[in-house]
């Protein structure tokens, strides 16, 4: 960690600001680039007085959004039609994938606010949303204030580390999964409920 930072700070600040808007914003486009390790090494190195923390928040905010935004064009200009592929790799038929894009209009834009802000799950809803031709001023506005709160929320925390920041980055590391796995097994179990629920009260309402 600490011959990261070596390095950095002998490396030109304008450089750095490149490399942090290019990384966000490809991530954000749909690669799977992890970028918690850049924001939060960069976040301390601020502390250094090397980069301007301010500086850096406003370049790594401007660059996440513009991604996502390329991904939902992207998705909005061809992505229904790789989606049927899909769709029909897998033997769905194309009322399957109506279903999907008028449930992710209607409520994935909370999906694209919430990814903005969970590691790995980032680069992947934008696309959706863009075939499923969200509105896209609801999808800027919630990706923009998802990744707001991603960008300054890990910056904040290298910069209030300083030296210690690879503290933060190993239990990312360590608890990110596990915590996701059982969020996801914590919504299966609830739509799991819900739907015997409805069953259960349709049954009796039928006798």
């Amino acid at each position: 960690m600490y011959t990261v930072i070596h390095l950095l700070q002998h490396t030109n600040p304008l450089l750095i600001y490149l490399i942090v808007a290019l990384a966000l914003a490809l991530e954000s486009t749909g690669i799977p680039i992890v970028n918690s390790t850049l924001l939060l090494c960069t976040g301390a190195l601020a502390t250094y007085n090397h980069l301007n923390v301010v500086v850096l928040a406003c370049v790594a905010i401007v660059a996440s959004i513009a991604g996502a935004c390329c991904a939902y064009m992207i998705g909005a200009r061809g992505g229904r039609r790789t989606m049927l592929r899909f769709a029909y790799f897998l033997h769905l038929d194309r009322h399957k994938v109506r279903i999907f894009e008028r449930w992710f209009r209607k409520y994935g834009i909370w999906m694209v606010f919430a990814s903005r802000i969970i590691p790995y799950i980032r680069p992947f809803t934008c696309f959706p949303a863009g075939f499923s031709h969200t509105n896209f001023a609801r999808f800027l506005v919630s990706a923009s204030v998802g990744s707001l709160i991603w960008c300054t929320g890990m910056l904040y925390l290298g910069w209030s580390l300083g030296r210690r920041w690879g503290v933060a980055l190993y239990l990312l590391q360590r608890y990110t999964i596990p915590t996701l796995v059982l969020l996801l097994l914590l919504v299966i179990t609830y739509a799991l409920c819900t739907r015997f629920l409805k069953k259960r009260i349709a049954a009796r309402l039928q006798v």
